[in-house]
């Protein structure tokens, strides 16, 4: 899993989120990663399956690299390993283009838009019929509603009361309702299509799925993996989807990938793409490094592990007296929720083990980053709220104006209220 270490016994936050990164390894073993692990040992077939069929069908993977559980536990996720030493720059894949899941319409060149639903119209493809190749068999394998896009009525509902529409993340219903249902015109009610928009959102790299590639679990504090080619800018159609090493990787270290922060290849999540949207998009809180922003109090900042292991805050804006108070507010709000609401029975609610797990493991997170930032010592100043909608923009390519982040705007000292 994404171990972040020891923290020091001194700190009481740092104490909590000791318990938080504990608990997470042993709840979520089946939740926390790209590849799940499922009650059947038959997933294991299914991947010995899927590389054999990759193999014999012009890709090629790295024989130094091997999917496995991780600690070689069965209760844990799987990953990528290095059995070899890899070297700084080395091949770990690559997968022909036409072993890709993508748009019938795609030429290689990048592009979601508004009216190209095609990817998971391809993915339902691939899942149907009677030549379901082992890629396909693999994803229809995988767990269902594990996101919480796709929770049931009851998670969803309870979801959105811990949030209180202030916290992030924003927009819990926007792929299946807005995106897939209203734009794209598809049906909700059909549990394979259901499947389908929550693979493209979990496991695809943009408007492509591509094999083995989903395999690779994240953690931007251990990143050692990277795309070889941009396939947001650049046709791969000639030279496939390639992985490359972006550092030596030594034997018996997991390879992994940064899923918000790939090197030249995600430039639109840098600004706004944190934890909270991690947890969003692929169902599991990340460990550290995180970043949180919270669009509401105008902060933002990211929480390393620093010396002697300590959890420390890096305010990426500088916070506000007005911005902290927003957040102690929420804060209290948070425990309120948690005496009135941890103690219920989850089953009689018609919650999930799974959604009930992942719920809690967020709220944790979002309890102690929130603690974090408060109990800083930070010197407060009220800038931040002089600043346009762009207050939060500053590595990426994404403005406040474009329509490709979840950021809400909030209104600048002198403004009206929005």
């Amino acid at each position: 899993t994404l171990a972040v270490g020891r923290l020091p016994s001194t700190s009481a936050l740092n104490m909590s989120l000791l318990r938080w990164l504990a608990a997470a390894s042993l709840l979520l073993g089946t939740v926390i990663a790209a590849s799940f692990t499922t009650v059947d040992d038959d997933h294991d077939v299914l991947i010995t399956n899927l590389l054999s069929w990759l193999r014999d069908n012009g890709a090629y993977i790295n024989d130094a690299v091997v999917v496995r559980h991780v600690n070689q536990n069965a209760s844990t996720p799987r990953g990528l390993f290095a059995t070899k030493t890899i070297e700084e720059g080395e091949t770990i894949a690559t997968i022909p283009w036409n072993l890709i899941i993508k748009s019938k319409d795609k030429t290689g060149e990048p592009g979601w838009s508004e009216t190209d639903c095609g990817i998971i119209d391809a993915t339902i493809e691939a899942m149907s019929g009677d030549n379901i190749t082992p890629y396909g068999h693999y994803l229809l394998a995988q767990p269902r509603g594990y996101t919480p896009g796709f929770w049931g009525k009851e998670a969803t509902e309870l979801l959105e009361e811990m949030l209180n529409d202030r916290l992030p993340p924003n927009d819990v219903d926007d792929m299946l309702d807005s995106e897939w249902k209203k734009m794209c015109r598809g049906n909700v009610n059909n549990p394979l299509h259901v499947h389908a928009v929550m693979l493209v959102r979990a496991r695809s790299d943009w408007d492509l799925l591509v094999p083995f590639y989903d395999m690779a679990n994240h953690n931007n504090g251990k990143t050692n993996i990277q795309h070889k080619y941009n396939p947001y800018v650049e046709s791969i159609k000639e030279t496939g989807h390639s992985l490359i090493a972006s550092k030596r990787i030594e034997v018996g270290e997991e390879l992994y990938n940064s899923y918000n922060h790939c090197k030249n290849v995600c430039d639109q999540y840098l600004d706004h793409f944190g934890t909270p949207e991690m947890f969003l998009h692929f169902g599991f809180v990340e460990f550290l490094p995180q970043r949180w922003l919270f669009d509401f109090a105008r902060v933002k900042f990211d929480l390393v592990q620093g010396e002697e292991d300590k959890v420390s805050v890096n305010f990426l804006v500088p916070p506000s007296e007005r911005g902290m108070a927003m957040l102690r507010e929420e804060l209290d709000r948070l425990e309120s929720f948690a005496s009135k609401r941890r103690g219920m029975d989850y089953k009689e609610a018609n919650i999930t083990e799974t959604e009930w797990t992942l719920l809690w493991q967020y709220f944790d997170a979002l309890r102690d980053a929130l603690s974090f930032a408060i109990k800083s010592d930070e010197a407060l100043v009220d800038d931040v709220w002089k600043l346009d909608d762009d207050w939060w923009v500053r590595d990426g390519t994404i403005k406040a104006t474009d329509d490709e982040h979840w950021i809400r705007p909030t209104p600048r000292d002198g403004d009206e209220e929005l």
